[in-house]
């Protein structure tokens, strides 16, 4: 009976040592999440203006949801820097790394969604230019000849139906001005010259139905729609300081969100320090402007969480450790003595109840129970959020659950054990 005894306590020690190596082996804490935006909720968030009410996000995203993924992994020498619950380390450790790849996640549906609105805005306005021109070319005519039979039975519509200024003009209208604004280069002048030129051509084809006159178009035209586009854009906040570059046009969801960033931080920060750098694209200005907004508005309270937790989680790991070694000591000395039944204890039932709540426990209710919150009654764009919290104490609160089998079995076997003995 005691070489079963003493077979038993080979496996405790077997079972004690793995807990204790699985203690410092994997990542001491890991958080993985997947965040399910719901496209719907998520461009109510999106500006709507005239042109873009109607437009459908979902349709034009090819998805109703976006997954936006949140991670981090930390050792026992990360917990360690962390325990103190500086903003520093903590910012570089988790916050900063998990906004970068959000935000990245996030450009996409962003630029897919602010192109197709720009391109929508810039073909009704084109189309309105070209009509309003046509037609004041089409009175100017009938002025000029009032007795024309096919002036006075024609409409603009007609003029325009007839030399083929159509749907597919206007995009092709609209492409060509859009990527001429939206180009790095880009300035007042060069989209001038490209919208003075289609509506020069759109006049051209409008002269073929015979009915309009175009003599009042000329340079004073180009300047009138010069002054056009510069109210425009100063409107959009495109124009830079030298009155004639511009931001790319399809950057503007970002001229917008870094110019409100930078007026929520100029309380917290200096001129300079929220001052674009030269050659900064305006989007990635607009990243720095958002990640600096998001850790200077990140209250105290999260950084005391993440120390008490770092520090909790720093102790434990020796603790529990210590109580799996002093398990083995116990179980190596009793092995080889007359009685060679080892014992438990209360203070390794007491910490491993703490270390099974810690790592079982910790990963189940991050898998099971946040699964039963109803997100969507929260108010924010997200449909889903899955998440998995994993610590250095997950398999040994498995092997702890073992050893409570194990030690049942092993007490009815010492039990008998003693009775020999005696």
């Amino acid at each position: 009976m005691k070489l079963i005894i003493r077979i038993f306590n080979v496996v405790i020690m077997a079972i004690a040592a793995v807990a204790a190596v699985f203690l410092f082996l994997p990542p001491a804490f890991t958080f993985k999440s997947k965040i399910t935006l719901n496209v719907d909720t998520f461009s109510q968030f999106v500006p709507e203006t005239e042109y873009s009410k109607d437009i459908d996000i979902p349709k034009l995203l090819g998805t109703d949801v976006i997954n936006v993924g949140l991670s981090f992994d930390l050792d026992i020498a990360g917990i360690n820097e962390m325990k103190d619950g500086k903003k520093e380390v903590i910012n570089d450790k988790l916050v900063s790394k998990n906004i970068d790849d959000i935000v990245t996640v996030l450009h996409e549906p962003v630029d897919l969604i602010t192109e197709f609105a720009i391109r929508s805005n810039v073909k009704k306005l084109i189309s309105e230019q070209v009509y309003n021109y046509v037609e004041q070319a089409f009175n100017d005519y009938k002025s000029s000849h009032p007795g024309s039979e096919k002036a006075i039975s024609s409409s603009t519509e007609d003029i325009l139906d007839e030399v083929g200024i159509d749907d597919e003009y206007y995009t092709n209208f609209t492409n060509e001005l859009y990527d001429t604004a939206n180009a790095k280069d880009a300035t007042v002048d060069s989209v001038n010259n490209v919208l003075y030129d289609q509506i020069n051509e759109a006049l051209d084809r409008a002269k073929r139905s015979g009915i309009v006159d175009v003599s009042s178009f000329g340079d004073s035209a180009k300047e009138n729609i010069r002054s056009s586009i510069v109210s425009v854009f100063n409107s959009l906040n495109l124009i830079k300081e030298d009155g004639n570059s511009l931001e790319p046009i399809g950057q503007i969801a970002y001229v917008y969100l870094s110019s409100y960033l930078k007026q929520e931080l100029s309380s917290d920060m200096s001129e300079e320090e929220l001052a674009r750098k030269p050659d900064e694209e305006i989007g990635a200005y607009s990243d720095r402007l958002l990640e600096t907004y998001v850790l200077t508005k990140m209250p105290d309270i999260f950084y005391q969480i993440v120390g008490y937790v770092s520090l909790g989680l720093f102790i434990g790991v020796f603790v529990f450790a210590g109580i799996w070694a002093l398990l083995i000591v116990i179980t190596l000395i009793k092995t080889f003595t007359k009685k060679p039944w080892t014992f438990f204890g209360p203070w390794f039932w007491l910490v491993g109840i703490v270390e099974l709540i810690l790592g079982f426990g910790l990963t189940a209710l991050a898998r099971f129970a946040l699964r039963k919150v109803d997100i969507a009654s929260l108010g924010l764009p997200i449909q889903n959020l899955l998440v998995s919290i994993k610590t250095y104490a997950l398999i040994p609160s498995i092997l702890f659950i073992v050893c409570i089998a194990l030690a049942i079995v092993y007490t009815v076997i010492k039990s008998i054990a003693k009775k020999t003995v005696a």
